[in-house]
Parts: structure tokens; C-alpha cells; sequence
């Protein structure tokens, strides 16, 4: 018997791309751009509003959990944030506990944005952090500094924020691991619900790959990143955290219960431009084209949006359970 990908049978996750960032950093492969005019964003979020309608189960299936990921959902306008919540609500059979979460940079993070977002009903925050170092964050091209990091969490607890993600990165080419354990003691300190800890991954197409090429970035070795990983996992665990998925760790009862459905073989549906899905036993992706993405869902279209079917070999879905069982 093939797993279903909906194995509960009446549950489902649904994830919301934002492909936009303020600028993109130099490591990162995810399908993302630079900016965004405001002209662009309204486009594109009015495309996406059509398709999260069209996208809603009608069966009865209920979603429990809404992430927003990017890009950097963070940098959209508020009332962008309150449309698509809004037609979330209007549209989706959402549980009364759903655990809905949005990615942010603290460097796009302001007070009035996270009232605005805790008054959308979002009750979860993820931050990409990535380091305490100013000199680590020059090295990846992030547009914040140590400093922004800490207010922003700072900020999101005074906007009634108790369920928070910060992600940090290691590995990172020139850290050293008195960089990474200064990170780790300043998160550590901050004791937010949730720490997600990465290693850099080089990926085709990004300025970081290009130096590599070029022989003019040097990438960490692999006694050093896995020294760096053991030293976070034993820190996170004397503190107090369950390390529950090889990059993740959470304080008791607040893992997070969307990025659980990918690992546990759950059923999602992706919304946005390249969103993958996998839901009553079919895994397909939209379009990563933002111009095709735009026009279909901008043309008036009431039919299923053209989408790309993955992995429709049963030996194949197989492998995918097992691959994504192993991460817990």
C-alpha cells in the first residue's frame, strides 16, 4: 500500500509563499528576488488571493496549520498580511488552535507590523536571524545587524508573541567557533520556544557558489561544521530544548506542528509561486515563473491552475517516506 500523504484523512497544512525579499542574500538558493515594487507585491498578492479560493479543499478537511514563508513575507505591507489571512479564514475550514506562522527579517520587522500581525490572528513568529555577529551577517549579505535581531524579538514579545522560531546558520565560510558559540549563548539568553540551526548549504546560482567556482570563497571543512553542529545540540539540550528533527529543537510542546506534516508524511497544500503540495496521494508544484504565475490567476480563471506533477512513481513516494522519517 502507498502512503496517502493525508493520513489522518482530515487534516491538512497550507503553506503561502511570498517570493519577494529586500535583498537577497548571498547564499540563498530559495526561489526568491530582489525588492519588489509596491506595484509588483499588489499584483502578485491579488494573484495569490485567487488561487488560496481556488486551492481550498471543499471535503471537509480542516487546516491546522498556515505558514507564510519566503522570500521574506515580513516585508509586505500590513494590509497584504490582513487580505490573506482574511481570505485564509473566509475560505478554509481552519481549526480554532491552528498554528499559523510567518517568517520575518528583523531588519523589516517593525512594532506596528506585529501588532498587525498577532491582530491577523498569526500566534507563531519565525526569525531568520542566522547570527549574533555583525561580521558573520556582512559575510552572508544580510541586511540586518546583531542589533536589529534583538529588538525584533524584544518587539514581538511586547506584541504578545509566546511562541518564537530563530534560525541560525553555521558553517558559515571564516566563522569561527568562538562566532558560533557567542550566537549560541546570545539565543540561548533571549530563550525563545523554538531554535532552528542550519549548516550553509552551497547552492548553484548564488553569489556563493560563483566565488566557490572562482576558487575565491573558501568553504568550512567537515570536522569544523560537525564540531559546530554537536556543540549547538549540546548546548540546546543542557538548556533545556528537545531536539526533535536533526535541525530543529524546541522547548517542550512548541515543535513546530506545520514543518512536522513534511517530516511525518501529512498532507499540505502549497499556495504561491513554486509551492509544492502533496495531498490525497498526489505531490505537484506550481509554476516558478512569477510572469506565467501572475497571469493565470489575474486572467479570471475559475479552473484548477496548471500544475506540475512530481514523483508519481510508487518506489520513488516510498523513498521520499523514508528519506523525511529519517529527519526525526
Amino acid at each position: 500500500m502507498t502512503p496517502t500523504g493525508n493520513i489522518m484523512g482530515n487534516t491538512v497544512g497550507l503553506y503561502i509563499h511570498i517570493p519577494f525579499c529586500e535583498k537577497k542574500c548571498r547564499y540563498c538558493g530559495f526561489l526568491s528576488f530582489d525588492g519588489g515594487s509596491r506595484g509588483e507585491t499588489e499584483i502578485y498578492v491579488d494573484a495569490l488571493l485567487r488561487e488560496l479560493a481556488l486551492a481550498a479543499p471543499r471535503d471537509g478537511t480542516v487546516t491546522d496549520t498556515v505558514f507564510i514563508g519566503g522570500g521574506t513575507p515580513s516585508i509586505l505591507r500590513i494590509d497584504d498580511i490582513e487580505n490573506i489571512m482574511r481570505t485564509v479564514r473566509a475560505e478554509y475550514d481552519l481549526a480554532a488552535d491552528a498554528e499559523i506562522t510567518i517568517e520575518s527579517n528583523p531588519g523589516s520587522l517593525t512594532a506596528e507590523k506585529l501588532r498587525a500581525f498577532r491582530g491577523a490572528g498569526i500566534n507563531r513568529l519565525s526569525i531568520g536571524v542566522q547570527s549574533f555577529d555583525d561580521d558573520v551577517l556582512s559575510t552572508l549579505g544580510r541586511i540586518h545587524r546583531s542589533a536589529d535581531a534583538a529588538e525584533a524579538f524584544r518587539m514581538a514579545r511586547i506584541s504578545g508573541f509566546d511562541n518564537i522560531n530563530l534560525d541560525l546558520m553555521f558553517g558559515i565560510p571564516g566563522q569561527t567557533d568562538a562566532q558560533w558559540d557567542e550566537t549560541l549563548s546570545e539565543v540561548l539568553e533571549l530563550a525563545p520556544e523554538h531554535i532552528s540551526f542550519y549548516s550553509l548549504q552551497l547552492e548553484p546560482g548564488t553569489p556563493f557558489y560563483e566565488e566557490y567556482k572562482n576558487e575565491k570563497l573558501e568553504l568550512t571543512d567537515n570536522e569544523t561544521e560537525r564540531r559546530m553542529y554537536h556543540r549547538a545540540v549540546s548546548a540546546l539540550k543542557d538548556a533545556g530544548y528537545i531536539h526533535y528533527e536533526i535541525s530543529n529543537a524546541s522547548m517542550p510542546g512548541r515543535r513546530c506542528l506545520h514543518n512536522l506534516k513534511y517530516w511525518n508524511y501529512d498532507g499540505y497544500i502549497g499556495t504561491g509561486l513554486g509551492a509544492s503540495s502533496f495531498f490525497n496521494g498526489k505531490r505537484y508544484r506550481n509554476t516558478g515563473d512569477l510572469e506565467s504565475y501572475i497571469r493565470f490567476f489575474s486572467s479570471g480563471a475559475d479552473s484548477d491552475p496548471p500544475r506540475i506533477p512530481e514523483n508519481e512513481d510508487a518506489r520513488g513516494e516510498y523513498g521520499i517516506y523514508c528519506f523525511t522519517a529519517l529527519r526525526t
